[in-house]
């Protein structure tokens, strides 16, 4: 189980991975906004191997960032989860010991009803 100082640490660390993903997202949007500004300017200076080139630099690009977008957001959703479930099995115990106590008074409520009814019975029969 998490201590809340634990807690805080790995929000905190979500946070900063959150904001690096964040910055490495928009870093590579401006790296395809360049690579299509010189494919733009290979295109016309018919330099044909060129643009074949920044068409395959912008193509890896795109997918290195879907990758990392991917990964990262499954990542910062599995430690989101299992902080959830973490926390919850600490209410978990009390939750049970709840239902068990309630289920006991319920219980206890059962059985005077009983004798009530018994006791209404016996004194009608008399």
């Amino acid at each position: 189980m998490l201590s809340e100082l634990t807690e805080q640490d790995v929000m905190s660390r979500l946070i900063k991975l959150e904001q690096k993903m964040n910055d490495l997202d928009r870093s590579a949007d401006a790296l395809i906004d360049e690579l299509e500004s010189l494919e733009a300017v290979a295109r016309e200076l018919k330099l044909t191997g060129s643009v074949e080139k920044f068409d395959e630099f912008i193509e890896e690009v795109g997918q290195i960032k879907e990758d990392l977008s991917c990964k990262l957001s499954d990542e910062i959703e599995n430690e989101q989860m299992r902080e959830l479930v973490e926390a919850r099995m600490k209410t978990v115990p009390a939750d049970i010991e709840t239902l068990r106590n309630d289920y006991n008074s319920a219980r206890d409520k059962l059985a005077e009803v009983r004798d009530e009814i018994r006791k209404s019975r016996s004194s009608k029969s008399d």
